[in-house]
């Protein structure tokens, strides 16, 4: 994979259109009841969104320390996000896990579409550690999410939509695995149950968890599966798999939903 100078500028104007948000008006509270911005999610917006340009120039200018450089600016880029929820959230709030739905969606709905979205946070962050364009597709859905909110303000897509058309963004990150090799995939995957299952199950304080797993990213050595999978079915069976398990979780919105407003 060959990036250029040319890469790096356009990359700088994804970062630039993510700050570029400061300069318009918002509430300053959130909508109880629509997925629209307001001050705690765009301050998350903007540095995530930066995250990504942050890694991407890392991968570019970065010699052979560059994987500790792109874990620190993982957990340098949590920190600034928990700062900023707390400064500006209310008591309980989540920024994602919070975000409203329509009102004929169903608590289990609800919380197969939140687990799935706590989950690719997860894996973007993981996204993070590798090269240019898995570092840089996570920055899509960061940014298509305050666009699609914008479109709900306007009245042009109802909340499960928003949902819908947001996890489609995250959905697509699948496809940066034709850039590692199958061990690099199998890696990510073994990380993402093991931070999920510490995070999610065994209530493990964050930084606690990714220190862990950057440290078995970096110790882990798997790269004899590549030598008998020079095909790529591996990844092509994950990538497949991935989807399918996904497209199931949201499907109750598209499917259920689409149906319900037109019968």
């Amino acid at each position: 994979m060959m990036s250029s100078p040319i890469d790096i500028a356009l990359i700088t104007c994804h970062g630039a259109l993510s700050a570029s948000s400061l300069i318009f008006h918002i509430p300053k509270k959130r909508h109880a009841g629509m997925p629209m911005i307001y001050p705690e999610f765009r301050l998350h917006s903007i540095a995530f969104g930066l995250r990504s340009v942050a890694c991407c120039f890392i991968d570019y200018y970065g010699n052979e320390y560059k994987l500790y450089y792109k874990m620190g600016a993982c957990l340098g880029t949590m920190a600034i996000a928990d700062a900023i929820t707390k400064a500006h959230a209310e008591p309980g709030d989540t920024t994602m896990r919070a975000m409203p739905f329509s009102l004929s969606t169903t608590v289990q709905e609800r919380n197969k579409i939140t687990r799935f979205h706590s989950n690719s946070q997860i894996f973007a962050t993981l996204l993070m550690l590798y090269n240019m364009e898995t570092a840089f597709s996570p920055l899509f859905a960061i940014q298509i999410a305050a666009f699609l909110m914008t479109l709900v303000r306007k009245g042009l897509i109802k909340p499960n939509t928003w949902h819908i058309l947001y996890s489609f963004a995250l959905m697509i990150n699948i496809f940066t695995s034709v850039t590692l090799q199958p061990s690099e995939l199998i890696t990510i995957c073994i990380a993402k149950y093991i931070f999920s299952y510490m995070r999610f199950q065994i209530k493990m304080n964050k930084y606690i968890g990714w220190l862990l797993i950057f440290g078995l990213i970096q110790g882990i050595n798997i790269s004899f599966i590549d030598k008998y999978d020079n095909g790529y079915y591996t990844r092509d069976v994950m990538t497949i798999y991935y989807l399918v398990q996904n497209i199931k979780i949201i499907d109750p919105l598209f499917f259920q939903h689409f149906i319900r407003s037109r019968f």
